[in-house]
């Protein structure tokens, strides 16, 4: 399935890649969702692998298998956005 990608937020610690946050949404209706993941191993999400390069693949995997951003990331990588799916 292809998202339509809103907004990406990359994280960088020491010039490394640590986290992806993707703002997306699956359909025209106007809900968005954010979806992250990051190095730390999480069963059933997606992880970002060292040094991964950063791709419109990546992002989209990141948007269909990555891990719900919680919310008080929402509110400082995205902040303004309303009506989120969940």
């Amino acid at each position: 399935m292809s998202y339509i990608i809103k907004e990406v937020h990359l994280v960088y610690e020491n010039k490394d890649l640590q986290e992806i946050a993707v703002l997306w949404q699956s359909n025209e209706k106007g809900w968005v969702r954010a979806s992250c993941c990051n190095m730390k191993p999480c069963y059933g999400y997606k992880l970002l692998l060292p040094k991964e390069e950063i791709s419109m693949s990546l992002i989209q995997d990141v948007a269909g298998s990555g891990a719900n951003l919680p919310d008080d990331k929402k509110i400082k990588y995205f902040p303004g956005k309303k009506l989120w799916e969940r």
